[in-house]
C-alpha cells in the first residue's frame, strides 16, 4: 500500500492477519452479575451475538489478537468503534496506584516510545485500522482520538483505509491547558478526533443530549414567559426599528466540529481514576449519543480506564472494552462494578444509581506461570535483581463460618512472598495485611473453570475502605460445595484458592 511519504513503507501481510489458523482463543475467567441469579455461558461465543443473555466483553491482551479473535463471530456486527490509542510522544504515561485507605504509588502506566520510530508505530496503527474495518457493521463509524504529534500521518491512513469518501469530520477537543510554562510556541491545548464511516449509510442521531451549551451571550439574552424561552430579533422598516420575539426549541445548538464545553479529568474529579491520558464520559456521552442506537454493539479496542465502556453501559448500549495491561483491566472491571455510584449522563449532579449488566472478562491467554513483577515496582537499588523473575504468588488466609444453610468468609491475612524485591517507598506505605489488597471475590458454588462472582470487594480513588467480610451467603440446597477466591493486591497479582464445604 503506498504512502504519501516515500520514507514510511506501510509493510504486513494480510494473508496472515486473517489466517483463521493463527487466531488466539478467548478464556473466561469471571463473569460478573449484579443479581444473585448465576449465569454459566456457553463457550460458543456466536451463539452469545444473537441470544437474549448477551453479556458485555472485557478483554485482556493485545488488541490485535483480540480483534483477529473476535472476527469469526463478529465480523460487521459492531456499530461503533471509539479507539484512543498512544499518540507516539516518545514519553512514559504514569497512573496512581492505591494503596490502603490514604497513600499513592506513581509507577508507570505504559512507554510511548517506538522501537523503529514513526514507521513501526504507522505500521501498528495501520494492522489495527484493516481489523477495524472488518468488524465494523455497514452501517458503522469509527472515532479515533490523537493529538497534534502525528493525527496528519493518520489521516491519510484513515483515508486509505475507510476512503476519501467516508470521512466525516476532523473534531477539535479544546480544553484548557494545566500549568504551561512555555513562551517558545503557542501552547498546545487540543486533541484531535477523526470520524470516519464504513459507508455513506451511516447511523447519525440528532439527539438533544449532544447539544452544546448556547454562548455566555445568548444565555444572557434568553428570556422567560409562558410560552417558553425566547430572545428578541432585531431589524428595521422605513428607519424604524423593530424586534420580535424568537421562541428556541431546545436547550443548546447542533454540535460545531470545535467542542469547547467538556472538560478534562482533574484529579480532584469525582470520575478520576489516577490515569494521567484518562477521558472524559461526557466526551464520549456525544459520540455514543450521535452515532449508535439503543442497544447498539459499541467497542474500545484501547479502552485504558473504561471512560467509553462506562458511558455506553449508562447509555444503553452494548460493549467490548479491550487493553493490554492488567491495570487497566482491573480498573475497567471496578468502575463497572460500581457503575451505580457514578454520575448520571443526563444529570452530572446526580447519581447513577443503576446496576451494572452482566459482563464477562476474558483473556486472550491464561499462562498461571506468567507471574511477574513490573519493573517501577521493583528496588531501584537492588541491582542484583534480574529483568525477568518468576516469582512465588502472595498467599491468604481465610475464616470460614457455617450455619445451617448459610456461610460467611473474613480476609484473615494476606501474605507477600517476594517484598524484598519490592521499592522500599512502597513497603513504607504498608501499615497492615490488608493494605496490600486491592480487591477480592468469591464463587459460592465454583461449578466451572471461571469464577462466576457472587460477592466482591473492592477500593476505588473516591472510597478506599474494604470490606474484609463478606456477605452471608445462602444456599437451596444441603449437599458439598466448592468454594473459590480470588485476591488481587495492589500491583495486579492474582491469588485463588479453593475450600470445600459441607451445607
Amino acid at each position: 500500500m503506498p504512502f504519501l511519504n516515500s520514507n514510511i513503507n506501510l509493510e504486513f501481510n494480510r494473508e496472515k492477519l486473517f489466517d483463521s489458523n493463527l487466531f488466539k482463543s478467548l478464556q473466561i475467567v469471571e463473569i460478573h452479575c449484579a443479581s444473585e441469579n448465576r449465569v454459566i455461558l456457553s463457550k460458543d461465543i456466536e451463539s452469545q451475538v444473537v441470544s437474549p443473555d448477551w453479556m458485555n466483553l472485557l478483554i485482556q491482551g493485545d488488541n490485535k489478537y483480540v480483534m483477529q479473535s473476535l472476527l469469526e463471530s463478529f465480523k460487521e456486527k459492531i456499530d461503533l468503534i471509539y479507539i484512543d490509542p498512544p499518540f507516539f510522544t516518545g514519553g512514559d504515561f504514569h497512573f496512581k496506584t492505591f494503596i490502603g485507605e490514604k497513600n499513592t504509588y506513581v509507577s508507570k502506566a505504559y512507554s510511548d516510545s517506538w522501537d523503529g520510530g514513526l514507521e513501526s508505530y504507522i505500521n501498528f496503527i495501520y494492522e489495527r485500522l484493516i481489523l477495524i474495518k472488518e468488524l465494523l457493521s455497514k452501517t458503522g463509524s469509527i472515532y479515533l482520538h490523537l493529538d497534534w504529534h502525528v493525527s496528519h500521518y493518520i489521516k491519510i491512513l484513515l483515508d486509505q483505509v475507510f476512503g476519501e469518501d467516508n470521512f466525516r469530520n476532523e473534531i477539535i477537543w479544546a480544553y484548557p491547558a494545566a500549568s504551561v510554562k512555555t513562551r517558545k510556541f503557542y501552547i498546545r491545548s487540543y486533541d484531535t478526533i477523526f470520524f470516519y464511516t464504513k459507508s455513506d449509510k451511516y447511523i447519525f442521531r440528532d439527539d438533544p443530549h449532544i447539544y452544546m451549551e448556547y454562548s455566555d451571550r445568548v444565555k444572557t439574552a434568553l428570556k422567560e414567559d409562558e410560552n417558553g424561552l425566547f430572545y428578541y430579533r432585531g431589524g428595521s422598516h422605513n428607519g424604524k426599528k423593530l424586534s420580535r420575539k424568537v421562541y428556541v426549541e431546545s436547550d443548546g445548538i447542533f454540535p460545531r466540529d470545535v467542542w469547547t464545553d467538556i472538560p478534562y479529568i482533574r484529579a480532584n474529579t469525582s470520575e478520576y481514576q489516577g490515569f494521567s491520558t484518562q477521558k472524559p464520559e461526557r466526551l464520549l456521552k456525544r459520540i455514543i449519543l450521535a452515532s449508535s442506537n439503543e442497544n447498539d454493539l459499541v467497542a474500545d479496542f484501547f479502552c485504558g480506564t473504561g471512560t467509553a465502556l462506562l458511558a455506553a453501559e449508562k447509555l444503553g448500549r452494548r460493549w467490548i472494552g479491550c487493553d493490554i495491561t492488567p491495570q487497566s483491566i482491573h480498573i475497567c472491571r471496578k468502575r463497572m462494578l460500581d457503575v451505580k455510584n457514578s454520575n448520571d449522563l443526563f444529570n452530572w449532579s446526580k447519581k447513577y444509581k443503576k446496576e451494572f449488566k452482566p459482563f464477562k472478562l476474558s483473556k486472550i491467554h491464561n499462562n498461571e506461570n506468567d507471574f511477574h513483577i513490573p519493573g517501577e515496582y521493583l528496588n531501584p537499588n537492588a541491582s542484583s535483581i534480574p529483568e525477568l523473575i518468576t516469582y512465588k504468588k502472595p498467599d491468604f488466609d481465610v475464616s470460614i463460618e457455617t450455619k445451617e444453610d448459610s456461610i460467611q468468609i473474613t480476609l484473615s491475612n494476606y501474605k507477600i512472598p517476594y517484598t524484598q524485591y519490592l521499592n522500599p517507598k512502597i513497603i513504607q506505605k504498608i501499615s497492615h495485611f490488608s493494605d496490600w489488597i486491592d480487591y477480592w471475590c468469591i464463587d459460592f458454588n465454583f461449578q466451572v473453570d471461571h469464577i462466576n462472582c457472587d460477592w466482591t470487594a473492592y477500593r476505588n480513588p473516591k472510597n478506599r475502605q474494604l470490606r474484609l467480610c463478606s456477605k452471608i451467603f445462602n444456599f437451596k440446597e444441603t449437599g458439598t460445595y466448592k468454594v473459590r477466591i480470588k485476591v488481587v493486591n495492589i500491583i495486579g497479582h492474582e491469588s485463588e484458592k479453593d475450600y470445600i464445604i459441607e451445607i
